[in-house]
This record gives C-alpha cells, structure tokens and sequence, in this order.
C-alpha cells in the first residue's frame, strides 16, 4: 500500500512540474524581446474623426436586426482605431494592412518583464470568404495557431463556459469578407435573437448576466433606489456634489454595520448607481434594467440629468458622470484617451471646440473612480471623503484653461498631444486636481 501511495504521489508531483514547464515554455514562446512594431499614429482630430465614423456604422449596422447587412471599414478608419488604443495603452503599438489578398493585423504591448520576454507580438490574417470568417492563422511571438483551430477553440471555450451553443451562433453572424487595398468588407445577417438590445435573450444580455463584470446587480439596485427616491426631493439646479453625498453617506453606513463590507465593492456600485442615473440610458446595460422606474420618475430624472452642475456648468457635470462611467467600465488609460478623443471631435468643423476645462473634468472623473474602487484603507478614506465632498471638492477653478478651440488654433498652439506644451496644460491639471482632497488621495 505504502508503494503504491508513494508511486502516486511522484506522479502526481512529475505532472505537476511537467504542467508548469510546459507553461513556462509556452510564456517563452509566446513573449518576445522586442517589438514587431514600434510607433502608431498620434490621435489628432482627424483620427478621432476617422474612429467615430466607423463606431457610427457599427452601430448602425447592428442595429439592422434580420436583415443581411454589409459593414465597409477603411485602412484609415482602422489606424484611427489604433490611435485611440496607442493614446489608452501607451505601451501598446498596432497596424493594419490590408490587401485583395487578405488583411495582416498586428499588435505589439510592451510588458514590464525582463528584457527577454518584454513583448507581446500577435499577427493575425484573415482572408477572403464568400462563406463565413476564414482566418489563416494567429501568431503569438514563436507559436503559430491555425485559423481553424483557433475558430474551433474559440466556439468551444464560448459554448462550455458562457452558454451551450453561443460561440456557433455568434461566428454565423458573418456570412462572407472581401477586402481590397484600402477597405475591408464584413457581410453579415443580424439576427435579432443575438444582437437586440431589448431582447432579453440577446448575446448582451446573456453575457452581462453570466459574466457579471461590475459586481452584485443587487447591492447596485439599492444604491439607485436610494438615489432615485432622494432625487424626487431635489431642485435641478444643484451641484452632482449632493447626489454623491447622499449616496456614500448610505455606503459608510452600511459598511459600519456589516463587518463583511468590501468597501471598495460598496463605493463601485453606488458609482455605477450615479452613472446610470445620470448618464446615458444606455448604460443600464452594462449592469440591469435600472431604469424600469414609473414614467413620473423618468421625467424627474431626465430633468435632473440635463439640469444638475458641476461648479454652475451640466456639461462639466457630465463630463464627470462620463469618466466616471468609463472608468468603472473599461480602465484608467482608456477613459482619460476617450476624453481627449471626445475633444478632438469637438475640435472638428460645427464642434463646440477643445476644452481643457472640459478635460480637467473628465480626469477628475477617472480617478475618482480609480481612487474609489481600489482596495484597502484609500477605498475607506475616499467614501469618507465623498460623503461630505462639496462642489468646490468636486473640481478645481477653470480659471485660465482654454476652451473652444478649433483644429486649427489647436495645432497652432499646441501642435499634438505628445507635444512639450500639451503636456504641460495636463501637467497643471493634474497639479490642481492635486490640491482637493479626494484626489490627493491618487498621489499619496
């Protein structure tokens, strides 16, 4: 007995070191010491021009539900994609070629690993159908994945650990690609059972309530009665200071009454609680249907949403609600990059024009969150905070920040956004942001 134990026991230790070798083998192969690609285009106006285009098309097309629709995307409109990425993840490099023969996409992120295995480089081809997606293969550093086996694996992980028969449904959406040197071509019949918003059943909504990314759905319901019903009391012309009081008073109660509070899973939900109150309707997908109020309730909230301020100003206030959003729902990089971005587009003939007010804004919303949501004793301290913050707290003077300006004067004046006197302007922003105490708590 105690000779067959003992065999067990090294083999299981033998295939447990053969299981991590593999794995380290597989990390070297797959990470590299340097770069495929080392510089992406800078975001400017025209490329944020260029990447609302094509999310104006997306959308739109998958809004065209039962029907065989056709997505046309340019070479330009893809590099203006990247430009967005490159601003989010400054360590992170990606380029499109396209061609009648196929389409190269390829990606580069720098990680911080020794030098030897620094890189993620990943390749991917995909060629021309007239049935479905055909990839030619995935190549991540020195390993090389077949496109048909990368297909097959990708259905199965979908099928097996979010829903039986949802990875098969989602690759037959495509029905054919074409490409040519400067368009890449994506046929596709859009079924509703996959696709619709408002359809309980859909892909979003089947993967929101299996993934539940953003935490109990519950915890955040509580929070957006308790904001809901407070804001039936209020007049709109108050500062988004008030809102927030409320709320995390509510969340330092009961995390003083629950000893197995997660603070900082208590702050999240009231944020998302205050983002989809104040946001876009649209937002209430990323968590549950919020906003299944009485009709009464909806008016008074939409009137709040267009008339509450930040220091005397409802743009500022949503340009908080915004970041605040986009933080909780994608990461630090990506939100301060889609705040620049939004002021590019803003830059563009018939925009309203960049603004650093604006931008100061949006960064106060992304790291209220980010302070907010991190663990441990800056999560407690910043619920403190926010449960006595006031308007003043909220964001600092505008004073002496440009705003209104056009493509042109943009340039003119600070040429783009790697440029020395662009990246002072943030630099005095974020010394401002410094000085209030919920976001002294980011530097500390």
């Amino acid at each position: 007995m105690k000779i067959v134990l003992s065999r067990l026991v090294k083999f299981v230790v033998v295939t447990f070191l053969l299981f991590i070798c593999s794995c380290l083998f597989v990390i070297y192969l797959a990470l590299q010491s340097s770069p495929i690609l080392k510089s992406s285009t800078i975001l400017d106006s025209s490329s944020a021009r260029q990447s609302q285009q094509l999310a104006k098309r997306l959308l739109a097309t998958i809004k065209q539900q039962n029907k065989s629709v056709s997505l046309r995307v340019t070479q330009k409109e893809l590099l203006g994609l990247s430009a967005l990425m490159h601003r989010a993840i400054p360590d992170a490099n990606a380029n499109v070629n396209l061609s009648k023969f196929g389409a190269l996409f390829e990606l580069s992120i720098g990680l911080p690993l020794p030098d030897i295995i620094k890189y993620l480089n990943v390749s991917l081809i995909i060629l021309p159908s007239s049935k479905g997606l055909d990839i030619d293969q995935l190549i991540i550093g020195d390993l090389t994945i077949s496109g048909k086996w990368l297909i097959l694996l990708v259905k199965w992980s979908t099928n097996t650990f979010i829903q039986e028969e949802l990875g098969d449904q989602v690759f037959n959406v495509i029905t054919s690609v074409s490409m040519s040197n400067t368009t890449l071509q994506v046929n596709a019949m859009m079924s509703s059972d996959l696709l619709a918003s408002k359809n309980k059943s859909s892909i979003l909504f089947r993967l929101r309530d299996k993934l539940a990314l953003f935490g109990n759905i519950e915890t955040v319901e509580f929070y957006f009665d308790a904001l809901n019903t407070f804001a039936q009391q209020q007049d709109k012309n108050v500062s988004i200071a008030l809102f927030l009081q409320h709320l995390f008073e509510k969340a330092s109660l009961r995390c003083d009454v629950d000893p197995e509070c997660m603070t900082e899973d208590e702050n999240q939900a009231a944020l998302i609680a205050l983002v989809v109150y104040f946001g876009a309707d649209k937002f209430q997908l990323m968590v549950g249907d919020l906003l299944d109020i009485p009709h009464e309730q909806l008016v008074i909230r939409n009137k709040l949403r267009a008339g509450v301020t930040l220091q005397g100003r409802n743009d500022l206030q949503q340009h908080l609600i915004y970041s605040i959003a986009l933080q909780i729902f994608s990461s630090y990089g990506a939100s301060d990059a889609i705040g620049e971005f939004k002021e590019f587009l803003d830059s563009n003939t018939g925009g309203s024009g960049f603004s650093f007010a604006d931008l100061m804004a949006d960064r106060a919303g992304t790291r209220l969150a980010m302070i907010a949501t991190q663990s441990g004793a800056r999560a407690s301290d910043a619920q403190r905070l926010l449960g006595i913050v006031t308007d003043e707290q909220l964001l600092p003077k505008i004073v002496g920040l440009q705003e209104g300006l056009s493509e042109k004067n943009f340039k003119d004046n600070f040429n783009n956004v790697n440029s020395k006197s662009y990246q002072q302007t943030l630099q005095e922003i974020d010394n401002r942001l410094k000085q209030l105490p919920i976001y002294k708590l980011g530097w500390e």
